[in-house]
């Protein structure tokens, strides 16, 4: 089945599903496991020191508002962004997936429930109630817990495919290799990230001195378990990533623009690392003053790691969105070669039902672009492709589309005729010229494969 292409102008269309994606994550992880989780653990603590519960109690509020709002906004919006914009690629996967899904489905709704039961029971239920208020609690906490596993398969799968393209099995396929590591990763990152969020406010709203510095210690120690768990968990996560795919980490990270000093990926990671441990440590020790000063920058810090995760696991799976099934561009692995012989354009089914001028070159160079490029590229944002192609000749453009895939491994055959290289090449070549040239338009023509123009 054909879809729709849609591109996202200047943004592009993997930097805003990355960008939905990576504030559903900080949510998702950091607020609906990590903060839920230490408010129910506070209120298991408020049961032999009142000022635990009255902590908690003014966090839940928050904490629901960001997780039910926020973050159901942001979940429905990577369903609506991936239904847009990647739509074969999800078609595929709900046809591997269909049951984990529906259930991620059932225990979000189950989530949202419990929460706001918790909620709203707070003070219905004291005394010999309490208890069962806290059961409340945990089982959200399980549903939370449950949900990660869930779409942990799924992610996971998305990198490490593992045996699913010749057996086809979905055993293999959600217990894929790199889904127990990141599993732990997750929950691990989420419950540090939960430390940081409460910390800020432990330490930037009003409490008792004393109440304070205990609150600290044990969010510190928190901290510092979680800290560790996340960092031996990445190191246990890139070591199950397939080779192939581990060399483009710190391209990933560091792009086009200093990918040629590395040892910058990793002092920056190693400094971050130990800043983030630092806080950890000063917060076990109860000293408020440095931990008020750190929290703000280990923030912004956990914050980018979350970001650079992301960013790492989508890019080195390059060029494949699905390994040993589907191209970035959401095309089987076999049809590029089929449409170099029989044509993009002409088999492409809503290009030649809804296009309005199907014979100008332009239209033609857009669309190709389109089905082929915009995942990654845009035209005039992020990830520029005239960046890409500025002081290039036109033969020089026309050579590059042709052989990006040789050229560079984390990027997909082109999917059509030589001619259509062409079409592609002169569009591109085009829009670039007329950009260095200040915006004025030059005429567009269409070069054949022979060399004759049009």
């Amino acid at each position: 089945m054909q879809f729709l292409t849609f591109v996202v102008p200047y943004v592009g269309d993997g930097m805003t599903i990355a960008f939905n994606a990576i504030i559903h994550v900080l949510i998702s992880h950091g607020v609906a496991i990590g903060v839920v989780s230490l408010i129910v653990v506070s209120e298991h603590l408020g049961l032999q020191q009142p000022a635990w519960e009255e902590f908690a109690k003014r966090l839940i509020k928050p904490a629901i508002i960001v997780v039910t709002g926020v973050g159901a906004v942001t979940g429905v919006g990577i369903w609506f962004l991936t239904s847009t914009l990647a739509p074969r690629a999800i078609a595929s996967m709900l046809r591997i997936f269909f049951w984990p899904w529906f259930v991620e489905w059932l225990v979000f709704a189950g989530e949202v429930i419990v929460i706001l039961l918790y909620y709203f029971t707070w003070d219905a239920w004291k005394g010999e109630a309490k208890r069962r208020h806290l059961v409340v609690g945990y089982v959200y906490v399980a549903l939370a817990m449950a949900s990660a596993f869930l779409i942990t398969g799924i992610l996971g799968f998305m990198l490490t495919s593992d045996g699913w393209p010749w057996d086809e099995s979905f055993w293999s396929a959600f217990f894929n290799p790199s889904f127990l590591p990141q599993f732990v990763l997750r929950i691990g990152g989420g419950v540090f990230l939960g430390v940081i969020f409460i910390t800020s406010f432990l330490l930037f709203s009003r409490q008792e001195p004393d109440f304070r510095r205990r609150a600290l210690r044990l969010l510190g120690a928190v901290g510092l378990i979680a800290l560790a768990v996340t960092g031996l968990s990445a190191l246990w996560y890139f070591h199950v990533v397939p080779s192939v795919f581990k060399e483009f980490a710190v391209f990933s990270v560091l792009t086009q623009h200093l990918s040629q000093h590395p040892e910058l990926f990793w002092y920056g990671n190693a400094a971050a690392a130990l800043l983030l441990a630092l806080f950890a440590i000063l917060a076990l020790s109860r000293t408020v003053g440095a931990t008020r000063f750190l929290v703000g920058c280990c923030l912004v810090l956990s914050i980018g790691f979350v970001s650079e995760f992301e960013r790492i696991r989508e890019f080195i799976r390059g060029p494949y969105l699905l390994p040993g099934y589907m191209y970035v561009h959401q095309m089987l692995l076999t049809e590029p070669a089929y449409y170099k012989h029989a044509g993009l354009l002409k088999n492409s089914y809503w290009y030649n039902t809804v296009a309005e001028d199907r014979a100008s070159a332009m239209s033609q160079g857009a669309y190709l672009f389109g089905r082929n490029c915009s995942v990654c590229h845009s035209i005039g944002g992020l990830n520029d492709i005239r960046d890409r192609l500025r002081g290039r000749t036109r033969n020089g453009v026309y050579a590059l589309i042709g052989n990006t895939h040789r050229m560079v491994p984390f990027m997909p055959p082109f999917a059509g005729t030589d001619r259509e290289v062409r079409i592609m090449g002169n569009f591109l070549y085009e829009i670039t010229h007329a950009h260095a040239l200040s915006g004025s338009p030059s005429r567009f023509t269409v070069v054949r494969p022979e060399g004759r123009h049009e």
